[in-house]
């Protein structure tokens, strides 16, 4: 079931960490170990060792240092690199985009948005990802159960992505802070399908000059360029307006100093560099050569269009292959109607005919393969996306095909899970829309519905544009809200397999609007395992979680649980014991116990049993025991090892006991007794015969005997024998 073990997610989320965290950058390209053969690598710098000042914390970056660079150290100690020349020659034994590994299998690329980012960032990633889509034949689809998918994600690289498809599993596409711009975005996607810098072509020379002297000192291998024969550009000529070039004054020692010179066209004029605010045609055809896309055929992203054979109606030619996409707004289906078909007839349409696919791909669910004159039915997809592929392999002339199509929106949905989104979303939903969805999921199950992003018209009673949800199969069924606004609705769990939900626009005010995903929805708890818990269960949307009784808290594999550890303690006696006892301790524990005793008393601790792992300064388990509640109280002692500390008496009336313990060592750990008595008048206490009592010492209160403790109270006298 989706979303509904936590385990798999949690460790996907540990090996992107893994990967992110110890990463190697070339500019804002993450580079793995086989992009490091094609450097001669001098040094690296760890930034995990480095703190960095303008950072303000360790990035867990390691910057290269490429071979063929001369060092020199400035006087402020900082690290600079030149060009010397040397070694210009087989730097890049071969080219990303040249690896047939790296391009991402039928243009397709899964992708995952990470969950903290805002409804407006994923709007506009997605609005980043359809600008690739509409002028290529690549496809952009959220990750279900592939392999390697792009996870959008904020790391200390900022803004950095690996090149093409780096495979095993997730990959990280970093939208840091100031990054979350279109421009931006659909530039790190262009790293992500498989573009390196338009600068560092092996041509570049041609085109721009490297002012090496304004590059800010430590950068200067951001402008290495790659020799011929190392790297493919598949025939396309150097683009000055690529959104993969960088700017004048990039990595620049001040904005007005140039880095990278155009060269002057034959008007004398110096091109404009380092745009981020569309692909240019340079990057269109570069892209759709690296990816194969047919000569003809294209992407269709608006809710109405029409497409029809090359050379329409005067026939098309032979040995044409085209392809169209249709992708509308999730939540939406496809209408398609074909008005003319002339094609070759054969057999099984061996020869000339058009394939109609339900879904985004080659190996989508055939809806209908068609030639000859006859007219198919009208065809709806089950989702937002249709594929249409034609081919002609026969000299025969016929007109061809014409079609139109028309997305609309609401409708039946039989899924266990699936997206629904406003009409035309990530873009303005359109005026005068009303579209109605009726989910049904798998019998025995309800519906979850989740929103990552929700921006309808405001008004105090919805009275205008509204989002309607209803627990049933009908307009009929009982209410869960009437939304509008910009405040994302809670989760959704309905008491049936089935969800209602009805969109309305009115003409006026359009927004961004709603995108929600929705997934079958159980309650593990009920399980005869309890959802494995070792206590309690308690069932979350499209999760669960463990929980412990009072006096336990969750263990490190959160399902089983363990006593409890610290608190505030107002009792005048009681026992401290280290977590878990009289069993060892577990690892990453820290137990802080603040006892509190009346004013005018002091509190004594006498340890029973003490074993810790320890080493002379307690460096890794420990307890610590000081006279007040917070962390900086005076200190009576930091104790470890399997030494018993000696009885420790507060200074006022409250003591801070803290326990740590590190993730390595365990030992049976500690059980003590305190006690809390009123602090004694300055004279010699005497026992009930009214004979002194001898062996007397002060510790703020009370008196020490051989094995006895005296604790005075007015009108009474106490003796408490520790054994």
């Amino acid at each position: 079931q989706l979303h509904k073990n936590p385990s798999p997610l949690l460790q996907e989320n540990m090996y992107l960490l893994s990967f992110l965290f110890k990463a190697v950058f070339w500019g804002d390209i993450a580079l793995d170990d086989e992009d490091l053969k094609i450097f001669q690598i001098d040094r690296t710098i760890d930034l995990t060792q480095h703190s960095n000042e303008r950072l303000g914390h360790n990035t867990g970056i390691v910057l290269i240092i490429i071979a063929g660079f001369e060092q020199n150290n400035t006087s402020k100690g900082r690290t600079t690199v030149k060009f010397s020349g040397k070694n210009e020659k087989n730097r890049f034994p071969r080219a990303a985009t040249s690896r047939t590994e790296r391009i991402w299998p039928g243009g397709v690329i899964p992708y995952v948005i990470g969950g903290n980012f805002t409804g407006t960032q994923r709007a506009m990633f997605k609005q980043a990802m359809r600008h690739w889509e509409k002028y290529t034949c690549v496809t952009f689809i959220e990750r279900s159960d592939e392999e390697s998918y792009i996870v959008f994600t904020y790391r200390p690289c900022g803004c950095c992505s690996y090149v093409g498809r780096r495979g095993n599993g997730p990959q990280a596409i970093s939208i840091g802070k100031n990054c979350d711009k279109f421009g931006i975005v659909v530039h790190e996607l262009g790293h992500v399908i498989g573009f390196w810098h338009e600068h560092t072509r092996p041509d570049r020379d041609d085109h721009v000059s490297i002012i090496r002297e304004n590059i800010q000192p430590g950068q200067e291998y951001n402008f290495l360029k790659m020799e011929p024969g190392e790297v493919n550009s598949l025939g396309e000529p150097y683009d000055f307006d690529s959104i993969m070039h960088y700017a004048r004054n990039t990595f620049s020692r001040g904005m007005f100093l140039d880095t990278i010179l155009p060269s002057r066209d034959d008007n004398g004029i110096r091109p404009a560099i380092g745009q981020r605010t569309r692909l240019s045609k340079g990057d269109i055809a570069q892209a759709r050569k690296l990816y194969r896309c047919p000569a003809c055929g294209e992407t269709l992203q608006e809710s109405t269009g029409n497409f029809s054979s090359p050379g329409f109606p005067n026939g098309y030619p032979s040995y044409t292959h085209c392809i169209w996409r249709i992708s509308v707004t999730p939540g939406e289906k496809i209408v398609l109607n074909f008005t003319t078909m002339d094609l070759y007839k054969s057999s099984l349409c061996w020869y000339d005919y058009i394939e109609v696919r339900d879904g985004y791909w080659r190996k989508s669910p055939l809806l209908g393969r068609f030639c000859g004159d006859k007219l198919p039915e009208v065809l709806t997809s089950t989702d937002s996306r249709m594929w249409i592929e034609f081919r002609s392999s026969s000299n025969w002339v016929g007109k061809g095909f014409a079609a139109v199509y028309e997305a609309i929106c609401g409708g039946e949905i039989h899924k266990n899970e699936g997206q629904i989104q406003s009409p035309n979303y990530p873009d303005d939903y359109r005026p005068m829309k009303e579209c109605v969805w009726k989910i049904t999921v798998s019998e025995n199950y309800n519906v979850g519905l989740t929103f990552q992003a929700f921006e309808i018209e405001r008004h105090d009673n919805c009275a205008y544009d509204y989002l309607e949800i209803r627990d049933g199969a009908n307009e009929n069924s009982p209410l869960i809200g009437h939304f509008c606004g910009y405040d994302k609705p809670e989760d959704i769990r309905s008491t049936s397999n089935t969800l209602w939900m009805k969109f309305v626009s009115d003409g006026t005010v359009n927004k961004a609007g709603f995108a929600a995903n929705f997934f079958k929805e159980e309650d593990e708890c009920a399980k005869p395992d309890n959802g494995g818990c070792e206590q309690r269960c308690v069932n979350t949307l499209g999760s669960y979680q463990c929980a412990c009784d009072p006096g336990y808290e969750l263990g490190p594999d959160k399902k089983s649980c363990e006593a409890a550890c610290g608190g505030l303690l107002t009792k005048l006696n009681g026992t401290i014991t280290t977590p878990g006892w009289p069993k060892e301790y577990p690892p990453n524990k820290n137990c802080v116990w603040q006892v509190v005793a009346p004013t005018q008393y002091r509190i004594s601790m006498k340890f029973e049993f003490f074993e810790l792992e320890g080493n002379e300064v307690c460096k890794y388990d420990y307890v610590e025991v000081r006279s007040g509640l917070s962390s900086d109280s005076k200190l009576h002692g930091k104790f470890c090892g399997s030494e018993v500390p000696e009885v420790i008496t507060s200074q006022y009336n409250n003591m801070r006991i803290e326990f740590r313990s590190d993730n390595t060592v365990s030992k049976k750990g500690f059980k003590a007794h305190f006690f809390s008595g009123m602090e004694q008048y300055p004279h010699t206490p005497v026992g009930a015969s009214g004979c002194p009592l001898t062996g007397w010492s002060d510790h703020n209160f009370g008196m020490k005997m051989s094995g006895f403790f005296a604790y005075g109270f007015p009108g009474s006298f106490e003796l408490v024998l520790f054994t």
